[in-house]
């Protein structure tokens, strides 16, 4: 498959895909763009360089539409954090590619890059001049216990979460081949916003 590696390895997606889409007022991830919702455009990035891909949908439920298995929320109610842990949990893969089900233009050649760094780390996350995109980056399952002890210490900043793991920071030097313009990075929150990347 696509994203096996050379010796046979497999690897796992997570689409992290719970949010309430409160600042769209509207659920987002079924939101147009470029001709296909906003979710089904990031599950393609997942699907082109991974075996098997979840979506951590928060209820485990409410995107069937989208054909992909479904995951719960570690601990619900959270934020993106329980997401996370319940997508590394269930991947079947040691290493896995997590995105946000709201970034149109995730990247598959970027996270094609990032997997190829993970050895010897329990994520490999990429950092743009608006700072680290740990929802557009590659993790260890094995980074799983540690991240659920930050979630169930109500430690539930992702940002403060990465403080419990073994980081290798990836910058633009490293991912720009990929992505020269850096849209991998983007997400959609207001309905402004789309009509935005349609200039990006």
């Amino acid at each position: 498959m696509s994203g096996s590696t050379r010796d046979g390895t497999g690897r796992s997606g997570v689409l992290v895909a719970g949010g309430a889409s409160e600042r769209m007022g509207r659920d987002k991830l079924r939101v147009p763009f470029g001709g296909e919702p906003l979710a089904a455009r990031a599950a393609r990035a997942l699907t082109a360089v991974a075996d098997d891909v979840v979506v951590a949908s928060g209820d485990g439920e409410r995107l069937g539409w989208l054909g992909l298995p479904q995951v719960a929320d570690a601990v619900p109610g959270q934020g993106p954090l329980g997401g996370l842990v319940a997508g590394l949990e269930a991947a079947r893969f040691d290493a896995v590619a997590v995105v946000a089900g709201d970034m149109p233009f995730a990247s598959a050649p970027v996270l094609r890059i990032l997997f190829g760094l993970l050895e010897g780390h329990d994520a490999v996350v990429p950092r743009t001049e608006r700072g680290p995109e740990p929802l557009h980056a590659v993790y260890a399952k094995a980074a799983a216990p540690s991240l659920h002890a930050e979630l169930e210490g109500g430690r539930l900043a992702l940002h403060r979460a990465l403080g419990a793991l073994r980081i290798r920071w990836v910058d633009r030097d490293r991912w720009d081949a990929a992505d020269p313009s850096g849209r991998f990075a983007v997400n959609a929150n207001r309905p402004e916003d789309l009509a935005r990347f349609g200039t990006l």
